[in-house]
């Protein structure tokens, strides 16, 4: 029986509305060293985006450390697989590749190629002991990944033409009949992405894309868990990275008998000393009753709190000020007003034609972006400055 814990999506060194998260990030970390200590499992798939950005600080760099080092001591013979997602940087990653070896880590941060340039397929399949075979693959664009020695294809086949030749030759070598797990982070079509930034253009692949030939898909990329397919599956985010991430968070203790074999899923939930909630959780109120329900919070409650307001067109003036003084001496963090329009505000929202938006000036668009976004007209101030912003990028563009 080979048996894992499936994991993603940690999105360490995350700067969530100014503030820092490392102490519920490296509190996560040390449930999941418990969680590892308890079921002594036989490896752990880190399934991508460690960090939050490509250069992330020092800080959050030195949480990474510690914790794979403090998961290693807790099952010193697991072996602990990582590859990049796309929040990482791929070349960071691999730079301290060969030391981690030492501590039983195995870290892929870009697709291996060979001296010719094709795909090296066998760094990326690691056997775990007598118990399974783990291919691992990190993200890369469908359009990016190496062609296969002896596959000539075009750039929009190599993505499926590599995942099915490195499945191909992991069956030629596994001669035991060990379980295959295949590790990927990427967006597959009809995936839930409900609460997922979708700000972030996502290029999504079809389930297909993967080959065929693994026991369990271990992916990473999509922060809600789910099934995708009949042995595809996204362990979701151990903590949520905004607020409409209103699911549970939690990671996969995954068991697989043989090859072939369908696999064996518990979630372990992971409890959030700093949790985020919205105010109120559902349907929107007037500010003043928001404002209310804010000043009435546990003022030791330790939340990230956004306020969910109804408006008819603007919020008031200093809302935000008000409401960032309403916790003044709470423990909470508040983050943000989420406005959503009001029946009238929406019938009267302003629709124009292509000519009229091409006749507007470019302060006339910024603004109503602006208006848009905050519910308020830009200042004075901010309206030179954009000014002048805009003179210097069109002086760049005549020289």
């Amino acid at each position: 029986m080979f048996k894992f814990i499936h994991t993603s999506d940690w999105h360490l060194g995350q700067n969530f509305y100014g503030y820092d998260r490392g102490e519920e990030q490296r509190d996560f970390l040390e449930q999941l060293a418990d969680i590892v200590r308890k079921h002594t499992p036989d490896a752990m798939l880190v399934s991508g985006d460690i960090f939050h950005t490509a250069a992330p600080s020092n800080a959050a760099v030195n949480l990474y450390v510690n914790a794979l080092l403090n998961i290693h001591d807790a099952c010193p013979m697991m072996k602990i697989i990582v590859i990049a997602g796309n929040h990482d940087s791929a070349s960071r990653l691999d730079s301290d590749r060969r030391l981690w070896q030492l501590a039983g880590v195995t870290v892929l941060g870009s697709i291996a190629r060979d001296k010719e340039g094709h795909a090296d397929l066998q760094r990326h399949i690691i056997p775990v002991g007598n118990k399974g075979i783990v291919v691992a693959v990190p993200f890369a664009y469908p359009a990016s990944f190496p062609q296969v020695a002896g596959n000539n294809v075009d750039r929009d086949l190599r993505q499926q033409t590599y995942f099915q030749a490195l499945l191909d030759r992991t069956t030629s070598q596994n001669t035991n009949h060990l379980p295959v797990v295949l590790m990927a982070h990427l967006a597959v079509n009809n995936s839930d992405f409900t609460g997922h930034d979708r700000d972030m253009k996502m290029e999504c692949v079809d389930i297909a894309a993967l080959g065929s030939g693994y026991d369990y898909a271990a992916l990473g990329h999509i922060h809600r868990p789910q099934q995708v397919s009949e042995r595809a599956y996204y362990c979701g985010t151990p903590l949520p990275v905004s607020f409409d991430e209103q699911c549970e968070h939690s990671v996969s203790i995954v068991e697989i008998d043989a090859h072939d074999a369908f696999p064996r899923i518990e979630t372990k939930r992971i409890n959030n000393i700093k949790p985020l909630h919205t105010i109120p959780p559902t349907e929107p109120t007037g500010f003043d009753k928001a404002l209310e329900m804010l000043q009435q919070l546990n003022p030791n409650d330790r939340s990230y709190i956004r306020l969910n307001v109804q408006v008819e067109r603007f919020l008031p003036t200093g809302a935000q000020e008000r409401a960032a003084q309403a916790v003044k001496e709470k423990k909470c963090r508040f983050c943000e007003i989420k406005k959503t329009a009001t029946a009238i505000e929406r019938h009267h929202t302003t629709h124009m034609t292509v000519e009229q938006f091409n006749k507007m000036q470019p302060i006339d668009i910024a603004n109503q972006y602006f208006i848009d976004r905050t519910g308020n007209p830009m200042t004075a101030r901010q309206q030179e400055m954009f000014n002048h912003a805009f003179q210097e990028v069109e002086k760049d563009n005549r020289q």
